[in-house]
């Protein structure tokens, strides 16, 4: 498949094998999706084999599984269960993604024996700080540390404040709105640096999540840098229409679908 990609800085359009050549040396690849477009789904796809054929032995992260179900990821990927068990338990949970949209990604890993780890915090969690606020009891339970969820940079903060003011809701206050979304930040990012930390994650890392989670540097990829002891050469990749308006500092590289 043709990928339309811009390169985010000049708006100059980058060619499918440089722009793999340029990322393949990256420590980590942040991809923030718009979710469930086969389109997108097919560009990561592309990009994953493009790596494993030059030699690497990625390692993705999915948004769309939470860390509780890393038991029921690991099963799949040995080959312990089949795919629809692998449906039928993620639909049990709280996450609500369709898996047929992320299947081809995961096969791709169970062929070449990639690793895969789920990102987020349980949604369930999510949606109860998003109308109640923090608990400290369940930030225990995931070793997270209230004061980083917390600690939100001005841009970061205004960005979701004009998400939310596009999209109110009267049971949700706008600063428990923000903590929910920096809650899912913080636990991705704690799940990706850990993973780099330990050092049993191939090589580069693919995080993919909402362009939300990723744009601008900021959410993901701004908390993993305050994570690991030494910088790690990174790239990010964010998915627009067409008719968006691009700016420059989104992303490294902008995929147009």
């Amino acid at each position: 498949m043709n990928h339309r990609i811009l390169n985010s800085e000049t708006g100059s359009v980058v060619e499918f094998d440089v722009f793999c050549g340029a990322l393949k040396f990256k420590g980590i690849i942040y991809i923030g999706e718009f979710h469930q477009i086969p389109e997108v789904s097919a560009f990561q796809a592309d990009l994953i084999l493009r790596l494993i054929n030059e030699g690497f032995k990625p390692a993705i992260g999915l948004e769309m599984f939470n860390v509780l179900q890393q038991e029921m990821l690991d099963y799949y990927i040995a080959g312990a269960i089949p795919f629809e068990q692998l449906s039928s338990l993620y639909a049990m949970g709280p996450e609500g993604f369709d898996l047929n949209h992320y299947i081809k990604i995961i096969e791709i890993a169970v062929k070449n024996r990639l690793k895969v780890f789920g990102l987020n915090i349980p949604r369930s969690i999510a949606s109860a700080v998003a109308k109640h606020g923090l608990d400290k009891r369940e930030l225990e339970c995931f070793r997270l540390d209230e004061e980083k969820i917390k600690n939100c940079g001005k841009r970061y903060r205004e960005a979701l404040s004009g998400i939310y003011k596009k999209h109110p809701h009267d049971e949700i206050t706008e600063e428990n709105f923000i903590l929910a979304q920096s809650l899912k930040d913080e636990m991705m990012a704690e799940t990706i640096a850990h993973q780099l930390a330990a050092g049993t994650a191939g090589r580069p890392f693919i995080g993919i999540a909402g362009r939300g989670h990723i744009e601008y540097g900021l959410g993901i990829p701004e908390r993993v840098r305050r994570k690991l002891p030494e910088p790690l050469s990174a790239a990010s990749v964010v998915v627009s229409y067409e008719d968006e308006k691009i700016e420059t500092g989104m992303a490294d590289y902008i995929l147009l679908i």
